[in-house]
């Protein structure tokens, strides 16, 4: 008798651990199930759905997924150029004896140049895609992303609660 009560009592301790695990936030966060892609991506792929309602053509389509291909060649040659920077500042810094204070401070700007490249590489693509748009498809684009703007606002709101979520953000408040 004791030994169904206690094999029915762990069992029944397992089952509501695993419940209360696969009921974390970790496992229900859109990025794990692949909903949060990079910017471009995600407006490829946006266009692609809504191409009926907002009347784009495919060779509109094929132009706006050449340039979001060609920004992501952009993008990664710059990534990986911001990380030898990196691992090179790294490496200077890292030396006591005699540090180089001018290769550092022009590393360091290099690293700012690089970033201020990625940032100019994106508002390039949007600005190209606009132009491919029409008017009115750019408009419809731009309504749709307004009624999405409080989702998403809700979506960083809660981004407090997430797992990790401190080694992610800054230790002082903006």
């Amino acid at each position: 008798m004791k030994k169904t009560t206690t094999i029915t009592i762990l069992s029944l301790g397992f089952f509501l651990f695993a419940a209360t695990l696969s009921a974390s936030p970790q496992m229900t966060r859109l990025r794990d199930r692949g909903l949060m892609r990079p910017d471009s991506e995600r407006l490829l792929n946006v266009l692609k759905e809504k191409q009926d309602e907002f009347k784009i053509t495919d060779e509109q389509l094929e132009k706006i997924a050449e340039l979001t291909f060609q920004m992501e060649d952009k993008a990664l040659k710059l990534r990986s150029d911001i990380a030898h920077t990196q691992l090179e500042l790294r490496r200077q810094m890292r030396e006591m004896e005699n540090r180089d204070y001018e290769k550092i401070k022009s590393l360091f700007l290099k690293s700012a140049e690089l970033r201020a490249d990625m940032v100019i590489n994106r508002i390039t693509l949007r600005d190209d895609i606009k132009s491919i748009l029409t008017p009115e498809q750019s408009a419809a684009l731009k309504e749709m992303a307004r009624q999405a703007q409080p989702a998403r606002r809700f979506m960083e709101r809660r981004a407090p609660f997430r797992r990790d979520s401190r080694m992610e953000r800054p230790f002082f408040r903006r």
